[in-house]
């Protein structure tokens, strides 16, 4: 496993995998004029007819985050839609609503038939809950000849697709990854190693909370942050007690069962909880873990009052700008996975995507799936004004190199459409920084751009990283859309109950398999299972 050490650095500006958009009305029109004269002694038909001509359909969107949030850069907002008809002739309609009620919004419209057109989702579970209440349409038949479609990777076209039909369109297809990423200065300060395992993991956590790593000789520091369990599943993993994808959920497709299993029924789930209530009593794990949302989770590490945390591939970059202003000489480690009961298919990356669903009895469809597909996806030019806005104003492209400029109102990158993500012709063929960067910056920038890459390379080639497909992340059951929310609730109850030492482990685990048993879950991996055409090992 390799480790990579990783200098500050003003951020390379990243692709995006969570954007906005927007909704229009359709207005199309039809005229046919036949005019018939007649004479008792020659009958002469004169027909004037006006040829049939609709308007090009309009594309309309609706997403979150377009060019920042709902009551953001408005100007920048209408500007770019015009933009857009005057470059290409479509006109794209955007409905660019809250980031922070946005899901319950979109339930909202979808229940009340109030919104048509593509809509952004977040995932899988939202698709196959909008599939399975009958508001969504499929993409098959609506892209089944388009090129543009055609030409893109198959993993990418199927990367929605449910009971053999594409429920999500995917605008774009990135890999994604968490890795731990550690303060390297604490661990120099130190004479310490980057941890590769749990043993070690344990005690680089107490070093960095008791022996003073920052040298200010004050007891104000301590070893790991976390919001809930998101932030501590290469812990799950390296236990052999996985937790789902988004680490909130111990349903999860298991590579080394091969098939879906509720990781609650292994005894290494036990082993695990045991671990984290150590370092919890011990004052090395966050104790407002469960209380952290994830903004304040990266607060507590870019303040200097963390050393480490479980997060996305690169986060290191991101915190440079935060930690260099208090720490100039500030670097970072980023362990793809820890090692423990397991040493492969240990941590997973997946497919990230833009996913957006397309209301059922849309008008025209078929041609405003078509038009988006080849706008977002297309060619460079019109997927990079999709993803990063208007050229010469929010971003330039010069070589092989696409800079997102700086506003000069507040010395910050510009914000994006991030309609799309980037698809691999164009991530793997080019590079994405900031502007202004000086030549160091830039070669920073780019050795982290390189280094993402090459993480996830080394990781597979090693044996600890393997692919998730995102028809496994997810459960397709039935069972599971129904009782989904009540598992959660006996999930997040039992984690924190045994971390935290208001019941044993052992407890803890018991009640939950009892609460989930009585709602059901069996059937949720059992249909899991069949869905996946896989064979389940494990039941409650």
């Amino acid at each position: 496993m390799k480790i990579k050490k990783l200098a500050p650095v003003v951020l390379a500006a990243m692709l995006l995998a969570s954007v906005a958009a927007g909704c229009g009305n359709t207005d199309s029109e039809t005229e046919s004029n036949t005019e018939s004269s007649a004479s008792t002694t020659s009958t002469t038909s004169e027909e004037s007819s006006v040829e049939e001509q609709a308007e090009p359909v309009e594309v309309r969107i609706t997403r979150p985050q377009f060019f920042g949030d709902a009551s953001e850069n408005l100007d920048l907002k209408e500007e770019w839609m015009q933009m857009v008809q005057d470059k290409y002739g479509i006109k794209v309609a955007v409905n660019y609503l809250p980031r922070n009620e946005y899901t319950q919004k979109i339930n909202l419209l979808m229940t009340s038939d109030s919104v048509d057109g593509l809509v952004g989702v977040f995932g899988s579970s939202e698709i196959l809950n909008y599939k399975d209440m009958g508001v969504i349409s499929p993409f098959d038949e609506y892209l089944a000849e388009n090129e543009t479609w055609n030409s893109m990777p198959q993993e990418m076209r199927d990367l929605y697709k449910f009971d053999g039909e594409i429920w999500g369109l995917p605008a774009g297809f990135t890999s994604n990854l968490f890795t731990r990423t550690v303060r390297q200065d604490w661990l120099d300060n130190l004479g310490m190693e980057a941890p590769t395992n749990l043993d070690e993991l344990y005690e680089m956590a107490y070093a960095f909370t008791y022996d003073d790593p920052d040298g200010n000789g004050i007891d104000d520091t301590f070893g790991l942050t976390s919001s809930g369990t998101w932030n501590l599943q290469d812990i799950f993993q390296a236990f052999d007690a996985r937790l789902n994808n988004g680490g909130g959920s111990s349903i999860t497709y298991d590579p080394k069962e091969n098939c879906w299993i509720d990781s609650m029924l292994k005894p290494e789930m036990i082993d695990c909880l045991t671990y984290l209530n150590k370092m919890y009593s011990e004052g090395l794990l966050d104790p407002e873990l469960f209380t952290n949302g994830s903004s304040a989770m990266r607060e507590k590490f870019w303040s200097g009052e963390c050393g480490s945390t479980y997060y996305w591939l690169g986060f290191s970059g991101e915190s440079a700008p935060y930690l260099t202003k208090i720490t100039p000489d500030v670097t970072f480690t980023e362990i793809p996975y820890l090692t423990g009961n397991i040493t492969e298919n240990v941590n997973c990356m997946w497919y990230g995507s833009v996913p957006y669903i397309m209301v059922e009895g849309t008008p025209d469809a078929d041609k405003m799936a078509q038009e988006f597909v080849d706008l977002a996806l297309g060619s460079q030019e019109s997927h990079f004004d999709f993803a990063y806005g208007i050229e010469g104003k929010t971003y330039r492209v010069d070589g092989n190199t696409v800079y997102t400029l700086i506003d000069p109102a507040t010395d910050m990158p510009m914000t994006t459409p991030s309609l799309t993500v980037s698809i691999p012709k164009y991530y793997d063929d080019f590079t994405f920084l900031t502007d202004g960067l000086t030549e160091e910056e830039q070669t920073t920038a780019i050795d982290l751009l390189n280094f993402k890459k090459s993480v996830i390379q080394d990781g597979v080639d090693a044996g600890g990283i393997f692919a998730l497909s995102e028809v496994i992340t997810t459960p397709v059951s039935d069972t599971y859309l129904l009782i989904s929310a009540d598992i959660s609730t006996a999930f997040d109850t039992a984690i924190s109950s045994a971390i935290t030492g208001t019941a044993t482990p052992q407890e803890a685990v018991d009640k939950y398999l009892s609460e989930v048993k009585a709602l059901g879950a069996q059937a949720v991996l059992d249909e899991a299972n069949e869905a996946a055409g896989l064979t389940g090992t494990l039941s409650y």
